[in-house]
């Protein structure tokens, strides 16, 4: 009886100890905060830049580059590029639609005067 009464001990103490390391890695999951999901950020920051530069280009502008790319609000993004030639403090400011996926407004900033030109 003691072989058995032995065997029963081992298994339901190592029962428990399992149940005690499978609940405390996942309490420990659950008390850390979730990260803000960076990667679906990052690619979103890509993609706005990239299009912005297509956009730029296409308008005749010739990028030298990026100065800034901000999201505002969820889906709305604020992008500066710095324009050629380098250093001579001109900037073209984009206004984009993430889900739209395009530019709603942009203006071109040099100097003390600054042109707006409409979103397409």
């Amino acid at each position: 009886m003691a072989p058995l009464r032995s065997a029963l001990t081992l298994v339901l103490t190592s029962t428990l100890l399992g149940f005690g390391c499978v609940s405390g890695t996942t309490q420990a999951r659950r008390m850390t905060p979730e990260s803000p999901n960076t990667v679906q950020q990052e690619l979103g920051y890509r993609d706005i830049v990239r299009l912005g530069q297509e956009y730029a280009m296409s308008a005749g502008y010739e990028v030298a580059d990026v100065a800034e790319a901000v999201q505002v609000r969820p889906n709305y993004w604020r992008v500066r590029f710095a324009l050629a030639p380098q250093g001579s403090g001109r900037l073209l400011e984009l206004e984009f639609d993430g889900v739209a996926r395009q530019v709603t407004g942009s203006t071109e900033v040099g100097g003390a005067a600054g042109r707006v030109t409409p979103g397409p």
